[in-house]
């Protein structure tokens, strides 16, 4: 956000406000006229207007009923393709099908949005798909599951203690998790079992861009096995060189480096 925008002649207030609507419902799924108006500062009128207008585009639709307000399927809309024209998940796609054909692990790929985790691409087995809870478009807590914790440990360091302190969990299993993200960094990858959906395990390993920076997070995972658990070290090896291939293609050298 520009700190000068006040000052600036071609700034138009209407579109940051209208802006500044949709800015709203990162926190909120609902809200009322009144609520909107209140938080923007403004009189009813000028709320209604903004919001009328961007429900007639399909940005928000009104519930008939209780009158509240959510966000339209044009939002979605945008937002996917945002997400098709990301180059990890263009890069990753066919790495990840030709990987599955060749192992019949379930890979899943995942970006931060915002406090969260979002899943942008996946091919699942049968068997893992019929218990996995994570989906394509489907958004989820940073802290749980390999798939999403792998971006919060490999996150920067002052995001990462932001975060953690934003949790609202006990202490001792902050503490807990704080161990965890520290370990899964020492070794170059996380893992966890049991943690997003019951029954399966995962491991999740960083990608970066070329520019080094954490674009993604590559998971594989399956059904845990009791009576295999050199299981779980197969996908570790597999999964590893998988991460490899794609952070090479991203034109990053992160597992060079963590080599040498």
């Amino acid at each position: 956000m520009n700190p000068n925008k006040k000052e600036d002649a071609s700034y138009l207030q209407t579109v940051d406000r209208a802006l500044t609507i949709l800015e709203m419902f990162r926190q909120q799924n609902t809200l009322s006229l009144p609520s909107i108006a209140r938080e923007l500062g403004v009189g009813k009128t000028i709320a209604y207007r903004l919001v009328h207008t961007l429900t007639e585009e399909g940005f928000l639709i009104q519930d008939p009923f209780t009158k509240q307000y959510s966000l339209g399927e044009q939002v979605l809309i945008l937002g996917f393709c945002a997400v098709h024209r990301l180059d990890v998940k263009r890069i990753a796609h066919d790495f990840l099908w030709n990987f599955h054909e060749r192992t019949k692990i379930s890979t899943y790929l995942t970006i931060p949005c915002g406090n969260q985790s979002l899943c942008v691409d996946r091919v699942v087995s049968d068997n893992t798909g019929r218990l996995s809870s994570v989906f394509v478009g489907g958004v989820y807590p940073l802290f749980r599951g390999a798939s999403n914790r792998v971006l919060l440990a490999f996150a920067s360091p002052q995001f990462q203690s932001n975060y953690l302190n934003s949790l609202e969990l006990a202490e001792e299993e902050k503490t807990q998790l704080k161990e965890d993200l520290k370990a899964a960094r020492a070794r170059g990858y996380d893992i966890t079992h049991n943690r997003l959906t019951e029954g399966l395990f995962a491991v999740g390993f960083p990608i970066y861009n070329s520019a080094n920076q954490l674009v993604a997070g590559l998971s594989v995972g399956g059904v845990y096995d009791l009576e295999r658990p050199d299981a779980v070290e197969k996908y570790i090896q597999q999964g590893r060189q998988l991460a490899v291939e794609i952070n090479n293609q991203m034109g990053s050298n992160y597992y060079s480096r963590i080599s040498d």
